[in-house]
């Protein structure tokens, strides 16, 4: 390894892993055609970690350049469906398959207040 400290080789090592563990295929799924109708999967992939190291010695009043070193990491991540691209001969359309929360509670409401008003 190159003269780095070893908590940036810990570093660099995770987000190589991460890296081979997400790619454009796990947002941007492989299309489905069926006739003159392609449908294409998108989600949305969440991902974290933590990583961290450090020098350790028993008598702590002594100055060595050559502590032993201990480091680790972890991390996950969350692959989510959110919707489909349906291209047609008509154009594209993004059909969500979860409905976005705060707009639906949005129009219950402004329905609700509507109903309301009327009676």
């Amino acid at each position: 390894m190159e003269n780095k400290k070893p908590v940036e080789n810990v570093l660099e090592e995770t987000l190589k892993n991460l890296r081979t563990i997400i790619d454009v295929d796990c947002i941007v799924g492989k299309p489905i055609v069926k006739d003159k109708v392609t449908i294409i999967p998108i989600s949305k992939v969440s991902v974290g970690f933590v990583s961290g190291g450090g020098e350790y010695n028993k008598d702590k009043h002594t100055r060595n350049l050559t502590y032993p070193f201990a480091g680790g990491s972890g991390g996950g991540c969350n692959l989510t469906p959110i919707g489909f691209l349906s291209i047609t001969e008509k154009g594209v359309e993004f059909i969500k398959i979860t409905p976005d929360n705060n707009v639906e509670k949005l129009i219950d409401i402004a329905n609700s207040f509507v109903k309301s008003i009327k009676s």
